[in-house]
This record gives structure tokens, sequence and C-alpha cells, in this order.
């Protein structure tokens, strides 16, 4: 998917797997310790959602984004290979090696988060440079303070992990390296089904706009409840965002991916 592309479709719908001890979970405010297990394989939703219209799929090794390497990679593969959907994968991808073996299964794009939070100049090594196209860095928000600044999680959103960065130096650090997909996610909604904060995602993306420019994608999650969420998200028009990823809304039927597709049109 081209970013130019962000200017002549509808708002795209994408849904999340993520994956814990090679199942299907879903964490509460990302927290470990609150899983919710559900009965299918990773590959059987991915299946699920391709035949319900999904186009593109957000995957996460959530064992990979807590110790630092990829743990369920030969399903993320099988993934990949069994399905025509586009995929992106995060979670203990923090090296060219990683990267590398992602892109040659055929994975569309990788998710960086703790690796550039804690390094940005890794996005300008001439390793990485061939591959920045298909790379999206994600900002997993846990606070915004009145500075323009913001708290984020890394290390798979593990307190320790827990840093604060000034956003608008920080997004134009990696759209001068040649990122031009970003990944946002409100800690504090994700996987509460408590709906968006629709002001908090309006200020996040006015912030980093100014920032980075207008040609950036941006892919947001957290607390996808109901079909009238998505619809208030499009309702934010070209000020708001290119893409949601949903979750557990679709895992306990409150709505299907076909009927998310029609709301967000």
């Amino acid at each position: 998917m081209d970013i130019v592309e962000k200017f002549h479709r509808d708002m795209l719908i994408v849904p999340a797997i993520d994956i814990m001890g090679g199942r299907v979970v879903r964490l509460e405010q990302g927290d470990f310790d609150k899983a919710i297990y559900y009965d299918r394989t990773p590959l059987a939703y991915a299946q699920l959602w391709q035949m319900q219209g999904a186009r593109f799929l957000h995957v996460v090794d959530l064992d990979g984004a807590r110790y630092g390497v990829p743990k369920n990679f030969k399903l993320v593969r099988d993934i990949a290979r069994s399905t025509g959907v586009k995929v992106e994968v995060g979670g203990g991808i923090r090296s060219i090696e990683t990267i590398r073996k992602y892109l040659d299964i055929g994975i569309d794009r990788v998710v960086l988060s703790t690796k550039i939070l804690e390094d940005a100049s890794f996005l300008l090594s001439r390793d990485i440079q061939k591959y920045l196209n298909r790379v999206a860095v994600s900002i997993d928000v846990k606070h915004m303070e009145m500075s323009e600044s913001v708290t984020t999680a890394t290390g798979g959103w593990l307190q320790s992990g827990d840093m604060t960065i000034d956003l608008a130096t920080f997004v134009q650090a990696i759209v001068r390296a040649g990122i031009g997909y970003i990944n946002f996610s409100d800690i504090s909604k994700d996987g509460m089904l408590s709906g968006p904060d629709t002001v908090k995602i309006s200020r996040f993306l006015e912030m980093a706009r100014q920032a980075g420019g207008d040609t950036m994608f941006f892919t947001y999650a957290g607390g996808i409840s109901s079909l009238e969420d998505i619809r208030r998200l499009k309702s934010l028009g070209a000020a708001g965002v290119d893409a949601v990823i949903v979750g557990r809304a679709l895992y306990e039927n409150k709505f299907d991916v076909s009927q998310a597709i029609e709301a967000s049109r």
C-alpha cells in the first residue's frame, strides 16, 4: 500500500492478531497478567478475517515484544504464506537480521517500536535504508502531557520500559530518516472495549502532522468497541486516521470485518 493511496480510499480496517504462547490473546491495557485467550488458532483467525474482506492484518508477537526476539515466527510465517492478505508484524524486531527474516517470508511491513524509541539513529544505518518503505514506527501512548510530550511504553509495554519523548522532535527525526508509516495506540484504551478518545487522537495527529507533514500514513489502535466508534473516527475526515486496528470487538462478535469496512466508507 503506497502512502499516496491515503488520499483516494476509505479508512482501512486492520484486524489484529496478538500471539502469546502460540495462542491468540487480547491483553487489557497491555498487561500480560490480564490475558484473554480465544479458541481458534492464529491462522484460523487470519483466514476468517480474510473471508470477511480484510485486506491487511496486524500481527503482534507478544512474547517477542516481551523478550526482545521473535518467539512465534513460524505462526507468523504460516499466516503470511497461507492467506492472500497483506500482513504487518511487530514484537521483538530489534535488528536488521530480524527485519530481513520477516520480509523474506512475505511480510509486507514490519513495525518497530522499542528499538527506535531507544535509538532513532538505527533508521540512518546503511543496511536499513532499502527497507524503510516497508517499516512502520509505533508510538504506544500512556499519557499525553500538556508540554506536547508523550509518555510511551517500550519492551512489550512493561512498566520498566516507560519513557517520555518530545513528540515533535521524535516525529521529525523519523520522517527525515525516511519513515512514512506511524502506528499509534492509546494504551489506556487497549483491549478495554471502552471506545476511542477522539479528542486525544486529534491532538496527537495535529502535533505529529505539524512536525512531520501531511504525507504520513497514520494507523490507530485502542478501544474500538462498536461500529459507531469506527464512524466517529471516520468523521474526523482528512485530519483523522488512515487506518484503524480492531481486536477484541471482532473476537467477541460485536461486529464482523465486513460490517466494519462498510462503516468506514
